[in-house]
C-alpha cells in the first residue's frame, strides 16, 4: 500500500508499506562439508517493510533527492529436507543432523552470485542527493553529490545460526557500508562534459566473501575471498547529442 504526492512541485513524495507472505522460497544452500552450493525451496517466510522517497526542490537550481528503506525479511518456521533420524543413525529417508536446514527467525539471503555466498538484505538503506546548477561563461554548469548507505545485517543467517545444519563457525556478519560518489559538468550545446569520481572516501569495506571447501584436516587453513567496492575512480563522460 502506499502513496504519491506533490506539493507545489517544491516537494514530491512517494511512500509505501508492506506486508508479504512467501512460500516455497527459493533460497542458496550451502553445506558446510562440502561448500558446494546449490537452490533449492526452502520453506515459509514473511517480508515486512516500507520505504520512502523524497525530491525537495529548495530552490529553482538547488534540488535534494533522498531515499528510506526499511525491511525485515525473516523465514517463518523451521525446515528440514527430512525429518531426524531417531537417535541421529543415519537411515534412508531421515537426516542424521537433527538440526533443521533453516530455522524460523532465520533472514533470508540475497540471491545468489558468483562473488559469494549469499548475504541478508541490509534491514536499513538510506540514500541522499544534492544537486546545484549555476551558468559559468553563460553555460548551463552543475555539481551533484551522492551518497549510499546500507546498514549491517539484523538477524543471523543460517549460516550464522549455531541452530541449522547451515552453521559455520567462520562466518560473519558483514559491516555497515557507506558509498560516496561526486559530479560535475557543464553543457556545450549538443555536447556535455561531465568529471566524477566514484568512492570519494575511497572505502574498501568488505561487502561480500565466501571460502574455499572445508578439508575437515585439522590444521588446515582455507582461502576465503573477500570483495569490496572499486577504489577510488576519476573519470571524465563526454555525451554528444544531435
Amino acid at each position: 500500500m502506499g502513496a504519491k504526492n506533490n506539493f507545489d512541485n517544491r516537494v514530491r513524495l512517494a511512500t509505501s508499506i508492506y506486508y508479504i507472505q512467501w512460500n516455497n522460497i527459493q533460497q542458496l544452500v550451502v553445506p558446510p562439508v562440502c561448500q558446494i552450493s546449490f537452490i533449492a525451496n526452502t520453506g515459509n517466510a514473511t517480508v515486512k517493510g516500507a520505504d520512502l522517497q523524497a525530491d525537495f526542490s529548495v530552490t529553482s537550481a538547488f534540488t535534494v533527492e533522498m531515499a528510506l528503506g526499511y525491511t525485515q525479511a525473516r523465514y517463518s518456521e523451521d525446515f528440514r529436507f527430512a525429518p531426524p533420524c531417531p537417535g541421529g543413525v543415519p537411515a534412508p529417508g531421515c537426516a542424521a543432523d537433527p538440526r533443521p536446514l533453516v530455522a524460523n527467525g532465520n533472514a533470508i539471503v540475497s540471491a545468489a552470485s558468483e562473488t559469494g555466498g549469499g548475504q541478508p538484505t541490509a534491514p536499513f538503506t538510506a540514500a541522499l542527493a544534492l544537486e546545484y546548477h549555476f551558468p559559468v561563461f553563460a553555460r548551463d554548469t552543475f555539481v551533484r553529490l551522492d551518497g549510499q548507505y546500507e546498514a549491517h545485517a539484523k538477524w543471523p543467517t543460517a549460516s550464522l545460526d549455531p541452530g541449522t545444519s547451515q552453521y559455520q563457525s567462520v562466518n560473519y556478519v558483514l559491516p555497515s557500508t557507506t558509498f560516496v560518489s561526486f559530479r560535475g559538468g557543464m553543457q556545450f550545446n549538443q555536447l556535455s562534459l561531465q568529471a566524477f569520481v566514484d568512492n570519494l572516501t575511497d572505502s574498501h569495506t568488505v561487502t561480500d566473501y565466501n571460502w574455499t571447501i572445508d578439508p575437515l584436516v585439522a590444521g588446515t587453513s582455507r582461502l576465503q575471498r573477500n570483495y569490496t567496492f572499486r577504489p577510488r575512480t576519476f573519470g571524465i563522460t563526454a555525451i554528444y547529442r544531435r
